[in-house]
């Protein structure tokens, strides 16, 4: 394949070696049949179109910096592994087997080649010109040509099957406006033109060596059948290089507008993503008490490498397919969510986000124009309120893209700016405020599921290994309080040192928080905090994943440094220690349901599966979306909260996906879980065919533990 040199032009030393075509020692031959003019036209093609793309990058980066300061320089060693492995391993992309080959051969034989046209120019510009000697001869040449040639045959392929994918077979999730079109055909031709280059110097020249370059040769092969005269290869030759480098030219000029830029973008924001100890957290709004309004209501809100994310995008629909929001038919779709806020900055920059980038498989947003409404026209109120914060996109992202912080802070500005929330959310935040539990119970009632049992609450002069945090679901919800109950008497069983605080319990601001009521969260977390301060012990409990990751997680930006565990962890614990001793068979087939803010958040998968496992007569059989990638339950985000208008609910999904592997129990471990679960299999009416029931219960049942209430039968709450 060809690679050019500007100051052998002017070096006359390097004449004889691009005319050698009877030198039996192998050598890289330049610029072969190229007359002085045709190579001055490239380089002046060539130095346009690297113009036009710094040009066309310039614009783009600088509005990034229309966005918020956002210090991204600390924690080098894991911004660099991010880099190696999203960018360089390509190791995200891999978790799907034939999007990540394709794509694995574009890129790698794209930096190959592009590293052999570097090679080619030291080769000739300074090798030659400076040092009067040659780099590419001998076994180094050879090496280089073999090399070249093979990674330019696994570009074919490569193209071919993103080709094949996106035209052929098709697909929901891909983008199809003609930007991807003219980005595959412009690298399918430049290519195809290398190698015919190739093909007819081998051919004209005859080299002792030329097998050394198998792809090339076959090329010339191929034409050396027509019988063209060698005057007619010269022509064409010449032809086929003028037009390789107009190509070229052109495809470095027009890469900043296209989808495509994203070669520049994706690798930039492996670099720059959050890189500290908790990004799973959501990060508090820094100067609340000062700002005139909340949250992100304008690309200006974003912080720059929030709008560096955005367009880093490259389109490919994972984040989609695995949306529960996207896949019950909600107004959410976290694709277009991003390329809405990226086509918007591109409108409001005057770059031509439509000309060539256009919009994804007929889909268009009208609202994408200069001065539009970033929050409410571009992005409409219910397709913010419809995810469920379950961060399914985020692990998919092959980019590194946080599509859920960005979700959040346009959640702010609704509650806490503009005062528009769904009427669910405004009386569950409402709630949360008056009685300090989103129901809006009792408080006086907080701890009636322990009724009969004898549970201690902490007092100010003692000492516990365990706080037991019960929270606002098993408090308060008939069904949760059954696992509230298992998991205290398996500890108590077990002799293990807890206490509760019990009326002093409230919430500790999780769903204000993911509603977008940062003020009503901060406040609820400075008070539990401050609760939890007066009292001594080694660590947390929680039957809730997403008290577990606000309290382990999240209190520490406000002083709150308090080692948390999951209930499954602490039984897990317990079992292998030989304190808890499941002895009785339950003889069932369970499916384990993976919530998203024990697994996906916090990576949480085995515990669970170490209680199940340990119990006797237990068959455990895995959904087919399961651990990273568990169908999220519905209920994060305010889901549990919410009226939704989906075609169908996103439990009713999940659990015809636990009834695909044809179990009898239905096994999780989070309170928002079982609310969702309980209310689907009720519309569903598998009340008799699926028990549904958390893994302490289940530990409970097979250590011998009761855990009903004695006289007490057993009642729904609303």
């Amino acid at each position: 394949m060809y690679h050019g040199s500007i100051f052998v032009l002017l070096h006359t030393k390097g004449q004889h070696i691009f005319e050698g075509a009877t030198m039996q020692e192998p050598v890289r031959v330049t610029l072969w049949n190229i007359p002085t003019w045709a190579a001055i036209f490239m380089y002046a093609s060539q130095a346009m179109g690297v113009l036009a793309l710094i040009y066309g990058l310039y614009r783009r980066f600088r509005l990034y910096f229309q966005g918020k300061p956002d210090p991204r320089l600390n924690n080098w060693p894991r911004r660099l592994w991010n880099f190696l492995v999203g960018a360089v391993g390509q190791m995200r992309l891999a978790r799907q087997t034939k999007p990540g080959l394709m794509h694995a051969l574009m890129f790698w034989s794209f930096v190959v080649l592009f590293l052999g046209t570097v090679l080619a120019t030291i080769d000739a510009d300074i090798a030659e010109h400076f040092l009067h000697a040659k780099l590419l001869e001998g076994w180094l040449y050879r090496f280089y040509e073999v090399t070249l040639d093979i990674f330019g045959l696994l570009f074919f392929v490569g193209l071919g099957m993103a080709i094949k994918r996106r035209y052929i077979d098709g697909s929901v999730r891909l983008s199809y406006e003609w930007g991807w079109s003219v980005f595959l055909v412009s690298l399918f031709l430049i290519n195809f033109t290398g190698f015919i280059i190739e093909g007819i110097r081998l051919q004209v020249m005859a080299p002792a060596w030329a097998s050394w370059s198998p792809v090339g040769y076959v090329f010339g092969a191929v034409l050396g059948a027509f019988n063209l005269s060698e005057t007619a290869l010269r022509h064409l030759h010449l032809a086929t290089w003028m037009t390789h480098s107009v190509l070229v030219a052109v495809f470095w000029g027009i890469l900043p507008y296209t989808p495509i830029a994203h070669i520049f973008t994706s690798p930039l924001n492996t670099i720059f993503t959050r890189a500290d100890d908790r990004p799973q957290a959501l990060r508090p709004i820094p100067n609340m008490e000062e700002a005139e309004s909340w949250g992100v209501g304008a690309l200006a809100d974003f912080t720059w490498t929030q709008l560096l994310q955005f367009d880093a995008c490259t389109e490919c629909g994972r984040c989609q397919m695995a949306c529960p929001a996207w896949n019950s038919g909600t107004a959410l779709n976290p694709k277009h969510l991003v390329m809405d806020i990226r086509n918007q900055m591109l409108a409001e920059g005057g770059m031509p986000y439509s000309a060539i980038g256009g919009f994804a498989n007929g889909y268009t947003n009208p609202t994408v124009q200069p001065g539009a409404a970033l929050v409410g026209e571009v992005i409409r109120d219910e397709t913010l309120w419809a995810c469920t914060t379950c961060r399914a996109c985020v692990y998919e992202c092959p980019v590194f893209i946080n599509h859920v912080d960005a979700i959040v802070d346009m959640r702010r500005y609704l509650v806490m700016t503009e005062g528009r929330m769904p009427d669910t959310v405004s009386t569950a935040l409402r709630n949360l405020e008056r009685t300090g539990n989103p129901w809006g119970y009792a408080p006086s009632d907080r701890m009636k599921w322990a009724e009969g049992l004898d549970v201690p609450e902490i007092e100010e002069e003692t000492e516990v290994d365990y706080l037991f945090w019960v929270g606002c679901a098993a408090s308060y919800d008939n069904r949760n309080q059954k696992i509230a109950r298992a998991t205290v008497q398996l500890l108590q069983k077990a002799g293990v040192s807890f206490a509760v605080l019990g009326s002093r319990e409230s919430c500790n601001g999780d769903p204000a928080r993911r509603m977008g009521n940062e003020y009503l969260y901060q406040m609820m977390a400075e008070q539990t905090i401050g609760t939890l301060k007066k009292f001594r012990f080694k660590k947390i409990i929680t039957i809730c994943p997403h008290c577990f990751n606000t309290m382990g997680n999240e209190y520490k930006d406000f002083g709150g440094d308090f080692e948390v565990i999951h209930h499954s962890q602490l039984l897990a614990d317990l079992v292998k220690e030989g304190r808890l001793k499941p002895e009785k068979p339950l003889n069932e087939t369970i499916t384990f349901h993976d919530s998203c803010y024990l697994g996906r958040y916090n990576g949480i998968f085995d515990a669970p599966r170490e209680i199940l496992a340990s119990i006797p007569g237990v068959e455990l059989r895995e959904m087919e979306r399961s651990r990273e990638r568990g169908l999220c339950c519905g209920g994060g985000g305010a889901g549990v909260w919410m009226e939704t208008h989906n075609n169908k609910r996103i439990e009713q999904i999940r659990l015809e996906d636990a009834l695909a592997v044809n179990p009898n129990t239905v096994a999780s471990a989070c309170p928002f879980c079982m609310i969702m679960f309980d209310s689907g299999s009720k519309v569903m009416g598998l009340e008799d065919q699926l028990a549904l029931r958390d893994v302490a219960e289940l530990l409970a049942e097979s250590v011998g533990v009761n855990t009903t209430k004695s006289g007490e039968e057993e009642s729904e709450q609303a």
